[in-house]
């Protein structure tokens, strides 16, 4: 099964530019050109949070129409810049809701008969804030889900907030900073039903391990967050070459990743 990972759009209102400087609507369609011409095509998309920069109608309206002529079976979860309430209108039916709970955590399931993998879309967001939480509600809900997994067809997880320390000071200020420990304790004590665990949030390639488990961050498709490791580092951005992620699950091998530049380069050559 090979699913494609992008994140961290931050998809702005028309004509407006990310921090005066990234044309992030600009960045959405180099990104989508990549993957339409990807051989083969991922099975699937999962994007991993902060899909726009201000939640608005307008810009998940905008995303739709540009994700369309991809054909692909999509799946999103919320980040720190997105509304659940929003996101529920532009995605209908993708994390119901009961009626008038409308900004319930966005999480959901999806086990299709003919994938060897169960997704769970899992929502790290706390409402107008950038740190995330996991409340004993989504935990319990997590725990469930785990316990329709197994090792013959296991989960993989995909959400916005890392839950771990990227060593990235600002960063890890706005990170999982409620129910991380139990998280981390379900993790390891389900991790022969998990294949994975798919991030956004923090704008770089980083990966580490929960139990055994591989936690993997993708970059963003529109701009990167400085890599400065000093504990009293500022928060910035660069133009670093955005990435897409490429996850190939295979039940001999488990999830293996490849990240594939959005932009042209030279080559291939052949060796001679």
């Amino acid at each position: 099964m090979l699913i494609a990972q992008i994140t961290d759009l931050h998809v702005t209102r028309a004509g407006e530019l990310l921090a005066n400087r990234v044309d992030t609507r600009a960045a959405l369609g180099k990104c989508v050109a990549r993957l339409a011409r990807l051989e083969p095509q991922p099975d699937l998309l999962l994007i991993t949070g902060d899909l726009t920069e201000t939640a608005t109608d307008e810009e998940y309206a905008y995303l739709k129409a540009a994700l369309a002529p991809l054909g692909l079976p999509y799946y999103v979860v919320p980040g720190n810049h997105d509304d659940r309430a929003t996101m529920r209108r532009a995605f209908p039916g993708m994390a119901p809701a009961d009626a008038g709970a409308e900004d319930a955590p966005f999480c959901f399931a999806v086990a299709q008969p003919d994938w060897p993998l169960r997704l769970i879309g899992l929502d790290s967001i706390v409402p107008r804030r950038s740190a995330g939480a996991l409340c004993a509600e989504r935990l319990a809900w997590l725990a469930a889900q785990l316990e329709q997994a197994d090792a013959a067809r296991p989960a993989l997880l995909f959400m916005h907030h890392p839950p771990f320390r990227t060593g990235i000071a600002p960063m890890d200020a706005c990170g999982l900073l409620q129910g991380l420990d139990e998280f981390r304790a379900l993790i390891t004590a389900k991790a022969g039903r998990i294949a994975g665990i798919l991030c956004g949030h923090v704008h770089r390639v980083i990966h580490a391990a929960i139990g055994g488990v591989p936690v993997l961050l993708a970059p963003s498709s529109a701009h990167q967050i400085t890599l400065d490791l000093r504990e009293a580092a500022p928060l910035g951005f660069c133009l670093e070459p955005a990435k897409i992620v490429l996850h190939d699950w295979r039940p001999e091998t488990g999830l293996v990743s490849n990240y594939v530049y959005i932009d042209d380069f030279p080559g291939p050559y052949p060796f001679k």
